[in-house]
């Protein structure tokens, strides 16, 4: 299997990047999911955008959780511009978006159960719908919308709780960093799991509840622009895109010589 170095990537304001290509990504899950290995830990990913890493620095908890996770991906576009701007090196975006149907096609090939955590309610069961149906063999161990980020695990109805112990990989979509704390707070309650990502609107998107950016946006690295057009109300939220960049030129131009990749 391939090995999990968490020393492989890059430091941005304080967050670890993993380096891994998109097919290196990929090959670890596969690999992952393939393993029946009881002592094999489970892998948490987290896809880090700019709000997150702006997030991290005012919430020490968050911080630490970003710690504990195993790969941490650049999802938003600000954070391969942090990394090139930092370290002259340019790494792939992996979002959670684009993992979410890949995810749960390994999922199907080796027959390993799926659980569908967060959003508004109903929309985990119609995501899961809808991935049944392009992917005939997908297992589904079960689908729940809780009523509140913050809803503790033993107060999940009896049934919930046993359908996340029998996934092998779960989705947890309650946005960051709500969803990051609960995975890290639930994961040693989750004896079958191998992987477990967060994965924000991804249901949303999914089930065209929300409309995703069009290619050409996202290609261009544009995305927030769509959304910030399409979602009006996001307007705080971006907010913090220039605060996350303004840090980033401020940690470079404080010490320039600093930022060297943590792995050879």
């Amino acid at each position: 299997m391939l090995a999990i170095e968490k020393t492989n990537g890059y430091q941005v304001l304080g967050v670890n990047i993993s380096g891994y290509s998109k097919d290196e990504f990929f090959l670890l899950v596969q690999e992952r999911l393939k393993d029946n290995d009881e002592a094999s830990p489970p892998v948490f990913i987290v896809t880090v955008n700019p709000e997150i890493a702006i997030q991290t620095i005012i919430d020490n908890d968050f911080k630490d959780v970003l710690n504990t996770s195993t790969i941490n991906t650049a999802d938003g576009v600000g954070i391969s511009w942090a990394i090139n701007f930092l370290y002259n090196k340019q790494i792939d975006r992996i979002t959670g978006s684009d993992s979410l149907e890949k995810i749960c096609t390994y999922c199907s090939q080796y027959q390993q159960p799926v659980f569908f955590y967060g959003a508004a309610p109903g929309v985990a069961q119609e995501a899961a719908d809808i991935l049944t149906q392009r992917i005939p063999s997908l297992s589904v161990a079960g689908a729940y919308s809780p009523e509140g980020p913050n809803i503790p695990f033993e107060e999940l109805p009896d049934n919930v709780q046993d359908s996340l112990r029998s996934a092998s990989a779960v989705f947890v979509a309650l946005g960051a960093p709500s969803q990051e704390k609960w995975i890290h707070e639930n994961l040693g309650k989750l004896p079958n799991c191998k992987l477990i990502i967060g994965i924000g609107g991804s249901f949303d998107f999914i089930t065209g509840h929300a409309k995703r950016a069009p290619v050409f946006f996202r290609k261009s690295g544009l995305e927030w622009a769509y959304r910030l057009y399409s979602e009006p109300r996001r307007w705080r939220r971006m907010l913090r895109l220039p605060l996350f960049a303004i840090n980033v030129m401020l940690l470079k131009a404080s010490n320039p010589d600093a930022h060297k990749p943590m792995h050879n």
